[in-house]
């Protein structure tokens, strides 16, 4: 994996995206195209509606089909669980360049400082960051970049 993009799920109302959630996500997803430059990516979302409505749109932008994973979702009644993130990320071996997680507000505020210090031994800060937003960590410079 040459890249990690943490982005935030988009606005939303009643669990689904509001029309103002759709446009950040449409907007975020161009702003990642040159992130990627043509890489494989790979899509891992949260089944919250709100988180995996955004995953479509990031998806479709990208032309490719993305995976639901409970561990994920984080709420005020589910607590993230960043060593079992940490271990979904490892454990993709399909040749993805480029990891794109979908997520929550728990998830973007700490799992990009967490994997930078446990994959990549470096000490990187990030900061919570608002809905439709994201974090991209490149993992071989080793920086962290908010892209809104």
């Amino acid at each position: 994996m040459k890249q990690l993009i943490v982005v935030r799920h988009g606005d939303y109302g009643h669990s689904e995206l509001t029309d103002l959630g759709r446009t950040q996500i449409r907007a975020l997803a161009e702003k990642l195209k040159p992130f990627t430059n043509g890489a494989t990516v790979l899509v891992l979302t949260s089944p919250a509606v709100r988180a995996r409505q955004s995953a479509e749109i990031i998806s479709s932008t990208f032309g490719v089909g993305f995976e639901e994973h409970d561990i994920l979702w984080s709420d005020e009644s589910r607590t993230e669980n960043l060593l079992g993130t940490l271990e979904l990320v490892r454990s993709r071996k399909d040749g993805a360049e480029v990891i794109i997680l979908v997520t929550h507000y728990e998830y973007v505020e700490r799992f990009p400082e967490y994997i930078a210090r446990e994959e990549l031994g470096t000490e990187l800060r990030s900061r919570v960051i608002g809905k439709g937003q994201a974090w991209v960590l490149d993992c071989l410079q080793k920086t962290l970049t908010h892209v809104s």
